[in-house]
C-alpha cells in the first residue's frame, strides 16, 4: 500500500503554521494520556490538561493564534483555542472522538496515529541503548526450548531482533556524524566545550558507545549464535521441521516460500553477526572523527579569537576598570596608556619560518648476490617438503577420524582425547572440519556438556560417517 492510502492528504499540515509549537507538545500530551487509558481520553479532562498546557506555553512566550472564525471574548480565550486545537486535530485525521453510551465523549487515537506519535516520543527522549539484550535475546530465541517447539517463529524473531540491533548501531554512527557536523559549527571554545560535556559525552557516550565497548554481552554469545545458525542451515532434519512449522502456523502459504523466507532469514543473522567487527571500527572511526573536528574546532578558535567581539569585549572591560579611577577617559584612551586596538610587530630572525629540507634521492645499497651450493638448495627444498608434510590438512583430519572409526558409523568424542599436543591440534580440525559435510565425517550433538580428559577441555559431540554421494555427502544411518 502507498503511504497516503493509509494517512489522510492533509495528515502534516499540523506542523506547516505558526502554531506547530502547541501542536507539537498537545500532540504528545495526548499520547501520553492515550498510554494510561488505553480504551479511550475522556474529552473534558483531555480538554483540561489542554488549557493548562497552553497557559504554560503562553507564559514561556509562545502565543497561539486561533484559526480564522474561532474567536472568542478575552474572558474564554484559552478555552476557545483548546477547542480550536481538538477540531483540528480531528479534522485532519489525528484522532477520533467516541460517544459512548452515558453520552460521555472519548478520544480514540487511530493505528498510523499511535504509531507515528510514539516514534516522535522516542525522539523526544534521550534513552539509553541496551546493546547486549539483543545478542542476549537472539541466543535465547534460537536455543530455548520454545525453538525447539516453534522453530520457524523463533528463526523470524531471531531476524527481527538483529534487524533492531543493527538498526541501533547505524543509529548510533549517524548520530556521531551529525554531532561532528554541529561542533564543527560552533564560534566559541566555550560553545564547542558545552557542546562535547553537556551533549556529546552525556547523550552519545555514557548513553550508548561507551555501553557498547565495555559491554562483554555482544561478544559472549556472538559466536555461540553463529555456530547455531550454521547449524540449522546445515541439519536438514532441523530445518524441515522449521519449514514444516512455518507452514503450519500460517507464516508462509507453500513450502517454496517458507525455505525460502527461513533460510533468508537466518543468513540475514549470520551476516550482521560475521561482521560485526566492520560495524564496531566503522562506529569507533566515526568517534574519533568527532574528537578530531572537536579538537580542531577548539584550536582554531584559540588561534583566532582576536575578531571584532573579541576586541570590542575587551575594550568594555578595559572602560570598566578605569572607569571610576579618571575623569578624561576618551583622551586616554587614544593617548599612550590607551588600549592597543591592534599590535604591530617587526619582523624578525626567529620569526620567520624555516623552510622545510627537500629530501635526497634514495641511494640504494649495493646487493651482495651469494651463489648458494647445490647441497645447501637441496637442504633447503627437503625442510620445505618436511614443512609441508607435517601442516595438518583436510584430508589428514579426514583419514585420522575414519581411521578411528574403523568400520563403525558413529562415535564419541571422547575417543579422541588429546595425549599430546599433535592430536590436541588435530581435535581442534576435527571439530573445525565437522559442520561443512566437506571431511567424510560431521558432528552431531546429543548432550550440552564439557569433557574434561587429560587436562583438555572441550565440548562432547557424536562422530558419524558419512558416505559421498553425486549431489553430495550424506548422513549414514544403522540399520535395523
Amino acid at each position: 500500500m502507498k503511504l497516503f492510502e493509509i494517512l489522510p492528504e492533509s495528515f502534516f499540515q499540523l506542523f506547516t503554521g505558526k502554531n506547530r509549537q502547541v501542536y507539537a507538545e498537545a500532540l504528545l500530551l495526548l499520547y501520553e494520556q492515550y498510554q494510561v487509558n488505553r480504551f479511550g481520553v475522556d474529552y473534558e479532562v483531555m480538554r483540561d490538561l489542554l488549557q493548562e498546557l497552553i497557559e504554560t506555553q503562553e507564559s514561556l512566550g509562545y502565543s497561539f493564534e486561533v484559526e480564522e472564525g474561532e474567536e472568542a471574548p478575552e474572558a474564554d480565550l484559552f478555552r476557545t483555542q483548546v477547542n480550536s486545537i481538538l477540531r483540528r486535530l480531528k479534522v485532519l485525521g489525528w484522532l477520533d472522538v467516541e460517544t459512548r453510551d452515558n453520552f460521555k465523549q472519548y478520544i480514540l487515537l487511530p493505528h498510523y496515529s499511535s504509531r507515528i506519535l510514539q516514534v516522535f516520543k522516542e525522539l523526544c527522549e534521550e534513552r539509553t541503548v541496551e546493546f547486549q539484550r539483543f545478542a542476549f535475546v537472539t541466543y535465547q530465541l534460537l536455543t530455548s526450548e520454545e525453538a525447539k517447539r516453534r522453530p520457524a517463529f523463533a528463526m523470524i524473531e531471531a531476524e527481527k531482533t538483529t534487524e533492531q540491533f543493527t538498526g541501533e548501531l547505524t543509529l548510533l554512527a549517524n548520530n556521531m556524524k551529525f554531532h561532528a557536523e554541529q561542533v564543527a559549527a560552533k564560534t566559541s571554545i566555550q560553545e564547542v566545550l558545552d557542546h562535547h560535556f553537556d551533549e556529546y559525552k552525556t547523550k552519545i557516550v555514557d548513553k550508548s558507545y561507551h555501553r557498547l565497548k565495555t559491554s562483554d554481552h555482544v561478544s559472549r554469545y556472538r559466536h555461540q549464535i553463529l555456530e547455531r545458525v550454521r547449524t540449522l542451515l546445515i541439519d536438514q532434519e532441523i530445518f524441515q521441521e522449521a519449514v514444516e512449522d512455518g507452514i503450519r502456523s500460517e507464516f508462509f502459504a507453500t513450502r517454496e516460500e517458507a525455505e525460502h523466507k527461513l533460510r533468508q532469514a537466518l543468513l540475514s543473522v549470520e551476516e550482521v553477526y560475521r561482521e560485526l567487527d566492520e560495524v564496531f571500527n566503522r562506529i569507533d572511526l566515526r568517534h574519533n572523527q568527532y574528537l578530531r573536528a572537536s579538537f580542531d574546532r577548539a584550536r582554531y578558535l584559540s588561534q583566532h579569537s582576536q575578531g571584532v567581539d573579541q576586541r570590542l569585549a575587551e575594550i568594555l572591560d578595559w572602560l570598566s576598570e578605569r572607569r571610576s579611577s579618571s575623569k578624561d577617559i576618551g583622551a586616554k584612551i587614544l593617548g599612550p596608556e590607551g588600549l592597543r586596538f591592534l599590535t604591530l610587530s617587526q619582523l624578525s630572525e626567529p620569526s620567520v619560518f624555516t623552510p622545510r629540507k627537500k629530501r635526497l634521492p634514495h641511494q640504494a645499497e649495493d646487493i651482495e648476490v651469494i651463489q648458494l651450493s647445490p647441497e645447501l638448495k637441496a637442504q633447503l627444498r627437503e625442510e620445505s617438503l618436511s614443512k609441508m608434510r607435517r601442516n595438518i590438512t583436510r584430508e589428514k583430519v579426514r583419514d585420522y577420524v575414519l581411521a578411528h572409526l574403523g568400520q563403525r558409523e558413529t562415535m564419541g568424542i571422547a575417543e579422541l582425547a588429546p595425549q599430546n599436543l599433535e592430536e590436541f591440534l588435530y581435535l581442534t580440525y576435527v571439530y573445525l572440519y565437522g559442520y561443512d559435510g566437506g571431511a567424510g565425517y560431521t558432528l552431531e550433538r546429543e548432550y550440552n556438556r564439557v569433557l574434561e580428559i587429560g587436562g583438555y577441555r572441550f565440548h562432547d559431540r557424536q562422530i558419524r560417517r558419512l558416505t559421498a554421494k553425486k549431489e553430495g555427502s550424506h548422513r549414514v544411518r544403522a540399520t535395523q
